[in-house]
């Protein structure tokens, strides 16, 4: 099931596009909107918030305040989010011309998880914070390795065989976690932490989750922007990108570094948001094109946007039942139906 990425593909023809000259002014300005009521809306007065912050950086006051210590880590945390996912599933699909690779069908997502939820048992974040991200990005990483190598066949990566492996293997590490969680399940403090950090809500982020994902954020973006020339001509296949001089081994190993990063750092502050990375980099090769010269900017755009959105229309709305991961799931579910139903693969 060979699908080249460098068409318009599935989703992505019930959106009309837009004049590029437009597009990024209006989408920055959506995210400017959206930044400016995530950082004001709340259940105290914006007054008193924003004079109780100017006290705190003046030193006149060592109080709590949810505008320093909740709000603006909290907006931080849902862009590097929106943008990570969406990057890294639009390189998976580049790297693999496949429109239904993503972080989450290849098994990355659910290996990152499983390393958390250990991280969590042993209890080591209480005394290394930073083992959760760390944790993250090493089960990422693995899970993209193994489900990379049992794809290959004669040195090169069997595509109608990887989403099938990445599902299996997927499969796999969400029972295991289940039997991990089912096992503890008279440790209802541990069991409630669990839920809440799976089902990817943003609630109660601060800076320390800001520092557990934006470092590493940092250096994935950057490094997928890096090899963003090399990814366009990966789309013309192994042996022509070879031909005009891409070392196509490293490359591919230092964008799955990259896509781990991204991908784990995103678990590591908001958990598990499964299919965001699936569709986002369907719209934007409709909204800007085929080239990774403007989906990779776009979709660190269009990912924070939509992240942002979610979250701010859950707060509004005072929807407390659902997470970002819940609706993400819901409707990346019924995307993906919709990507099988339009390209109907063959597995031979």
């Amino acid at each position: 099931m060979i699908i080249p990425v460098n068409k318009p593909l599935g989703l992505t023809k019930i959106i009309s596009p837009m004049p590029k000259a437009t597009l990024y002014p209006t989408l920055m300005i959506i995210l400017l909107g959206c930044s400016i009521l995530t950082l004001v809306l709340g259940d105290i007065p914006w007054p008193d918030v924003w004079n109780e912050a100017i006290m705190r950086l003046q030193g006149a006051s060592l109080k709590w305040n949810p505008f320093l210590d909740e709000r603006l880590p909290r907006l931080i945390v849902i862009i590097s989010t929106g943008a990570a996912l969406a990057v890294s599933g639009a390189v998976m699909q580049g790297l693999f011309h496949n429109p239904l690779a993503s972080p989450h069908l290849l098994g990355i997502s659910c290996g990152g998880a499983l390393f958390v939820v250990l991280v969590f048992i042993f209890k080591w974040h209480l005394q290394y914070p930073f083992s959760i991200p760390l944790a993250a990005f090493t089960g990422s990483l693995l899970t993209l390795f193994f489900v990379y190598l049992l794809s290959r066949s004669d040195g090169k990566v069997q595509i109608h065989t990887l989403i099938l492996t990445g599902i299996a293997v997927s499969s796999f590490l969400l029972a295991i976690q289940a039997s991990i969680m089912y096992a503890f399940r008279e440790n209802w403090t541990l069991i409630q932490t669990l839920t809440e950090w799976e089902v990817g809500s943003t609630l109660d982020r601060n800076w320390k989750h800001v520092h557990m994902q934006l470092p590493i954020t940092i250096i994935g973006l950057y490094g997928c922007w890096h090899y963003r020339n090399e990814i366009d001509i990966l789309t013309l296949g192994e042996d022509q990108a070879k031909n005009l001089g891409v070392d196509v081994d490293t490359v591919r190993w230092r964008l799955f570094l990259c896509v781990a990063l991204l991908t784990g750092g995103a678990i590591a502050a908001v958990g598990m948001v499964a299919f965001f990375g699936l569709v986002l980099p369907h719209l934007v090769r409709r909204l800007q094109g085929p080239s990774s010269q403007g989906v990779i900017p776009l979709c660190m755009l269009l990912g924070s946007v939509s992240f942002a959105g979610m979250d701010l229309l859950l707060r509004v709305l005072k929807i407390h039942n659902l997470s970002i991961g819940n609706i993400s799931a819901i409707l990346g579910g019924i995307a993906f139906l919709v990507l099988l139903r339009k390209f109907k693969p063959r597995l031979n």
